[in-house]
């Protein structure tokens, strides 16, 4: 039996058998080496970048907080309410009962907030809602902003009874600016506790925050209230050399832990994590293990397979390999010549490529043609959205408008009616409703015809329209009656309002097509004022425009002028 080793083939294949091992040994190591640094530099990195995060997110927090205080103060509620909350009587009573449902809203929807405070502009409070407990004299006006008393801020941490809080405030303004009072409300430290993870870490990292005086202000798992911030080891071997440093340590409680601490600017605080080393470098040992094990045995076995292919496929492989090359690099209709080769093994490997090759270039033409196809589409999608968008826009405009008078429709009046009366409740400004009805419309509508009585309303609602205001509220309530809504119009007003539309409907001649019709179209006149209760309006409204046409038609008749 030959030696195998005599032959040149076999020399070289274990010339290539034995290079790849030593270099498969050497790759190993160096891979080992170069993930153990990377995988350190990475830890090195998280924990700036968590802590980062998490000073971020606080401060988005805290951002947030004034923001909400600032929309609440706002509200027109409160401040209309602000003015009477001292006055005696029904007023004072309605306007506390008013701002203090208001604030137990907000408490009930924003439980971040454990009281809302509203006080006078010098701290002296009005209003408290939420935590029954007694604020320290004095906190209200320590908690305020001395430079810039129009500002809003946030006071630094107060311990109240066992819990530690903040005090943030907003000012107060009436509706031309003038300072009104502030709102206040407290914060327990605890709400901050969500912030503080980090998901980044793991469960096992501590996150925690001191203030100046090395107090934790929200204390680490298993540590109590009273607990003090001991830094001296924040002194340690450092992972990596940077901006912000990571060190590993032992900590306060004599644990090895990796550590590092960040500046709050905002309260003056420290952000501090720590987690221990065993479980900040548990994945770096595992993978350090994996990625060895992992690595050597792919070179070994990949070494070993191509030592065995390569005397016999050396030749054919580079053409493949060249063929390959040129596909990879966005080449098409590449193909090998498929009776070069004796092998049957190496013909059907280059048939195989070049069916691929054949199927990358049609897949490719096909893609080519989708995506033009789906450019198209989307195109086509486009544009039919914008047309729905304006169809929308215009059936909108067409659902609340009356197509014959081109006035808004008995649904516009229902939602403007409800609208205003509660606007009228809200700022206590007059609100006045006007019901006209054409006299005697079904004798013109029979003398006419259909088309006369359309010319009719339509000649009627431009003499309307020239009548009222642009701040009034005109529609067709249904038929031959209108109704109308004046704004800041008390009943003085609208019966005046009233007499106006009567007299410019009687002056003008609606029958200019029937010049032997020599009687004139006249309408009557229904008004009565909000009093509070919407539907009260309408019927004393209705009551009077009846009476109205009872009475002769052609007149204007107010809710005093009769029984209600």
């Amino acid at each position: 039996m030959n030696n195998p080793l005599r032959s040149l083939a076999g020399r070289i294949i274990l010339l290539v058998f034995a290079a790849t091992v030593v270099s498969a040994l050497m790759v190993t190591w160096i891979s080992v080496q170069s993930l153990n640094g990377f995988l350190q530099q990475k830890v090195g990195q998280r924990f700036p970048q968590a802590a980062s995060r998490i000073s971020r997110e606080l401060d988005e927090w805290y951002t947030l907080r004034i923001r909400e205080l600032e929309v609440f103060a706002e509200n027109e509620i409160l401040s209309e309410s602000i003015p009477r909350l001292g006055a005696t009587g029904s007023r004072g009573v309605r306007a506390r009962s008013e701002a203090e449902q208001y604030l137990r809203y907000v408490l009930d929807n924003f439980p971040q907030f454990d009281r809302l405070v509203i006080s006078t502009p010098n701290g002296r409070s009005l209003l408290e809602v939420g935590d029954d407990s007694p604020l320290p004299e004095g906190m209200l006006a320590f908690a305020s902003p001395t430079l810039n008393p129009n500002s809003s801020s946030i006071s630094g941490a107060q311990r109240m009874a066992d819990h530690l809080l903040q005090i943030a405030s907003v000012p107060m303004a009436d509706e031309i600016g003038q300072p009104i009072g502030r709102l206040y409300a407290t914060i327990d430290l605890d709400h901050l506790i969500p912030t503080l993870l980090s998901n980044e870490l793991g469960e096992s990292a501590d996150v925690f925050i001191i203030d100046p005086e090395n107090r934790f202000l929200v204390s680490p798992k298993g540590l109590g209230s009273d607990a003090v911030f001991v830094a001296n080891g924040m002194s340690g071997k450092p992972l990596v050399e940077g901006a912000t440093r990571v060190s590993h340590y032992e900590n306060f409680r004599n644990v090895h832990v990796v550590g590092t601490e960040t500046d709050f600017p905002r309260f003056g605080w420290k952000l501090v994590i720590e987690q221990p080393y065993d479980d900040a470098f548990a994945p770096v040992v595992s993978s350090l293990g994996r990625v060895a094990g992992l690595n050597l045995a792919i070179v070994l076995v990949v070494s070993l397979i191509a030592t065995r292919l390569a005397g016999s496929f050396v030749k054919p492989l580079g053409n493949l390999s060249a063929a390959a090359k040129r596909l990879s690099e966005g080449e098409r209709d590449v193909e090998i010549d498929e009776t070069s080769f004796s092998s049957d093994e190496v013909n059907l490997l280059t048939r195989t490529f070049n069916e691929m090759s054949r199927g990358l270039s049609r897949n490719a033409l096909e893609l080519e043609e989708s995506h033009q196809a789906i450019e198209s589409t989307n195109a086509l999608l486009l544009i039919k959205n914008d047309e729905l968008s304006q169809m929308n826009l215009v059936l909108e405009q067409l659902s609340i408008t009356d197509c014959l008078t081109k006035l808004h429709n008995h649904r516009y009046f229902q939602e403007a009616f409800t609208r205003e009366c509660k606007r009228s409740t809200r700022s206590q400004d007059p609100l006045s409703l006007i019901l006209i009805d054409i006299d005697f419309f079904k004798k013109w509508n029979d003398r006419l015809g259909h088309a006369g009585g359309d010319e009719i309303l339509r000649r009627l609602a431009e003499v309307l329209n020239q009548c009222v205001r642009e701040t009034d509220i005109l529609t067709r309530y249904g038929g031959e009656e209108f109704a109308l809504l004046a704004l800041a119009t008390d009943l003085e007003g609208a019966v005046a309002l009233g007499e106006k539309i009567r007299q410019s409907v009687e002056e003008q001649n609606f029958l200019t097509d029937v010049p032997s019709e020599k009687e004139e179209l006249t309408v009557s006149v229904g008004v009565a004022c909000f009093d509070g209760d919407q539907k009260k309006l309408f019927t004393q409204t209705d009551a009077a425009l009846y009476q109205a046409k009872d009475s002769g038609r052609n007149r204007v008749v107010s809710a005093s002028d009769g029984p209600e």
